[in-house]
């Protein structure tokens, strides 16, 4: 079974533009000078430009940054413009847009927009966007200085070389190989992504290997994963980097192991583009008291009906603990079908005396962040972790790599390291029961 179960994640294909409803019109010529109704430059602002900005970011297919934008033909459907699209987009019950959906009031007052064939406005009353353009880099907020730092980013065939993204790749999915340059004793105590090209950029993960990569120092994702890859940090749209406590530090491979950096691009121009983006982290040679890993929660059980709605699969893990797992957060990770993943803490092994670990109940492919938590984890308590689909195409969907494929995982960082592990699952940090 290959490793790299994070390479679709967060696929922002052009097909899936933000947009609104409504009858085609005949394309405008750019630069009319109007600005959006002050209510939906609001609502745009807030929800929409940190990917759809002047400068497009994430793979996203178009500019929303001003009202001309909205009367381009849309890059998936050129016959319409794309206001016409965003209406449909927003009330999109599989992949809404924003991923973490329009409040009612906002929704109604978006709806009456485009009811209205999407107006622009001028005078006093009219709305801009005030956001800069510019990238911030969550890496940019580290709480140590850079010469302190260590830097694992996509490269060409030396590490000095900047990766070329081919124009027009699509979902390109690559892998960057690192000697790890720790002894053993070193800890994380912060880490987050260095963004270089936010244009293609999609979603960044770490992992680490007992052995150098049989494929290389730079090569294809696909199918090349070593079995034995550990998660150790990642980044999506939206993910701001994680800070430990200070007594925790996040457990790095040693002397002799090494790094995989597992980058997925979206490249939806014909124009290639130089990238070096990637994880930074903070890191002391002062171990903390306690060491934290990445543990995997879920289940590869999952074969999803065709046309079926609210489809649910479950996982559970039974942790070989001795001692109290003190959980730090986690991260729910499906495809593009996932709509709901909750992970139950069964105290003692009873169903009758339950703690929610995680309960995302609006799940977006888009937008996948950690989520804080100061859950204690005991001995015999043993977790349920439950992923909710709808699959509106024709064909079951089985697990796989594959963006039409699926998965359900939990990523909870948690410390003693190993904890929240099974018997057989110590060396991955994996806790994912044998299905019954």
């Amino acid at each position: 079974m290959r490793n790299d179960f994070l390479r679709a994640a967060i696929v922002l294909a052009a097909s899936t533009t933000l947009g609104c409803s409504g009858d085609g019109a005949a394309p405008t010529d750019p630069g009319s000078g109007m600005s959006y109704p002050l209510e939906i430059a609001r609502i745009i602002e807030g929800n929409c430009v940190s990917c759809h900005a002047a400068t497009p970011r994430y793979g996203a297919p178009m500019s929303l940054a001003r009202w001309d934008d909205t009367r381009r033909p849309a890059a998936s459907a050129p016959a319409r413009q794309v206001w016409n699209l965003m209406g449909e987009r927003v009330h999109d019950p599989v992949r809404p847009m924003p991923p973490a959906r329009l409040s009612e009031a906002d929704l109604a007052t978006f709806d009456r927009w485009i009811a209205a064939g999407a107006p622009g406005c001028t005078g006093s009353d009219c709305g801009s966007m005030t956001g800069p353009d510019a990238v911030e880099s969550p890496a940019d907020r580290l709480p140590c200085a850079p010469s302190e730092r260590r830097a694992f980013l996509a490269h060409g065939p030396t590490v000095a070389d900047r990766y070329t993204v081919p124009g027009a790749a699509g979902n390109l999915n690559r892998c960057f190989a690192f000697q790890s340059p720790f002894r053993g004793a070193q800890q994380a105590t912060a880490f987050a992504a260095r963004v270089d090209n936010a244009r293609v950029l999609h979603h960044l993960i770490l992992f680490s290997t007992a052995s150098r990569p049989a494929a290389g120092e730079v090569f294809d994702c696909d199918g090349n994963m070593p079995r034995d890859a550990r998660f150790i940090a990642g980044w999506a749209p939206g993910n701001q980097g994680t800070v430990l406590p200070s007594d925790v530090g996040l457990e790095l491979p040693g002397e002799g192991e090494w790094f995989i950096l597992q980058t997925h691009y979206w490249n939806n121009t014909l124009d290639a583009a130089d990238d070096a983006s990637g994880i930074e982290m903070c890191t002391t040679d002062a171990p903390r008291p306690h060491t934290a890993a990445v543990h995997w929660l879920g289940t590869l059980n999952i074969a999803i009906p065709p046309r079926s709605t609210g489809y649910e699969t479950e996982g559970w893990c039974t942790p070989a603990a001795t001692e109290p797992i003190h959980v730090l957060g986690s991260t729910a990770h499906m495809h593009r079908n996932g709509t709901a993943l909750r992970s139950e803490v069964h105290r003692g092994g009873s169903a009758a005396r339950m703690d929610t670990l995680t309960d995302v109940t609006d799940y977006s492919f888009d937008a996948q962040v950690s989520r804080p938590s100061d859950l204690v984890i005991m001995p015999g308590d043993r977790l349920r972790t439950v992923c909710r689909y709808d699959n509106v195409s024709s064909a079951t969907v089985f697990f796989g790599e594959r963006t039409e494929d699926e998965m359900c995982f939990n990523f909870v960082l948690a410390w003693p390291a190993g904890a929240l592990a099974n018997a057989a699952g110590q060396s991955t940090r994996r806790c994912i029961d044998r299905a019954r």
